[in-house]
């Protein structure tokens, strides 16, 4: 995936961004929390390798769902920062913000909270950040605390204030693959004894020994295997003619496709005599009306029984 440069107003219009904020509110399943904290952003990715949010995520010692307010995505969930766009954007990281990014931010904001509530709303945030946590709290209708009085927030009497603001809060239990699966497949997964294992950010989900999920950084995304897919049980299916493929999927070999498949997006192929797990080329309506090109890139073949 390439990274794209968000250097100016026009870049929260691009697909790419619209789509993420959409899939935050509209699919994304974030942990059981009932504490949130709104973050700044920082100039490198995934946000959790700066030292700035090593700093944060320490004083926050995983007492509270952790936000990061950006723009042009608005918010990016920590557990949704490999997912792309949020792993791959490049943008000045200046804490000033247009008028017509300042709207969108908010707007992402309060649709964010309308839908998944907290008990307590906390924001380390300086400069405009703050302002619009503020105007996305009132329009939304929740208390917001703040943390930092100063523009330094990664100062030890700033980092003392956010921890001590969490003093007696639970610990969070952190669902990294529940948040990118619902976010990426629009399902809410909720298989037990899943373990992360890995160094960050290139990680794999098994469950003793069988591997289930990988992330995929490079493109920002997570993988199922053939495993990984029986947990998914609806979405992102294609479906084949009877053939065994013996390379990539060719769109004239596509009988039918989730009308929701976009070009990059992971899919399962299903046919009546194998199965195969890969990346889109296509979207689901080109697959089916082309007469020629590959639809999917395949990664893994599996043959069904008798065949």
């Amino acid at each position: 995936t390439v990274p794209f440069l968000a250097t100016s107003g026009d870049s929260i219009h691009r697909v790419e961004v619209r789509r993420f904020a959409d899939r935050l509110v509209e699919r994304y399943i974030p942990p059981v929390a009932d504490v949130a904290v709104l973050i700044p952003c920082s100039a490198k990715k995934p946000y959790s390798l700066s030292q700035s949010h090593r700093k944060f995520s320490q004083a926050i010692g995983r007492r509270a769902h952790e936000l990061i307010m950006t723009s042009p995505l608005g918010l990016v969930p920590r557990d949704l920062e490999l997912c792309y766009p949020a792993a791959a954007y490049d943008v000045p990281v200046t804490g000033y913000w247009d008028h017509e990014e300042r709207y969108q931010i908010t707007n992402t904001l309060v649709r964010y909270f309308t839908r998944h509530p907290y008990r307590r709303v906390i924001a380390h945030l300086d400069g405009d950040a703050r302002i619009i946590a503020q105007d996305a709290a009132d329009q939304a209708g929740f208390e917001i605390e703040f943390t930092c009085e100063t523009d330094r927030l990664t100062d030890p009497a700033s980092l003392q204030a956010l921890s001590e603001a969490l003093s007696g809060e639970r610990k969070v239990k952190s669902h990294l693959v529940r948040g990118m699966i619902s976010f990426q497949f629009g399902y809410d997964l909720k298989a037990p004894n899943l373990e992360v294992k890995g160094s960050y950010p290139e990680q794999v989900v098994k469950r003793g020994r069988n591997l289930y999920f990988s992330t995929d950084p490079a493109h920002g995304l997570i993988r199922p295997t053939f495993e990984g897919w029986s947990l998914i049980e609806t979405g992102y299916r294609v479906y084949i003619d009877e053939f065994v493929p013996q390379g990539d999927i060719l769109a004239p070999g596509v009988i039918d496709a989730d009308p929701v498949i976009r070009p990059g997006d992971e899919v399962l192929v299903i046919g009546d005599k194998a199965m195969t797990t890969g990346r889109a080329v296509m979207s689901a309506d080109e697959m089916i009306r082309s007469s020629r090109g590959v639809a999917v890139r395949v990664r893994k073949v599996k043959k069904l029984d008798g065949q």
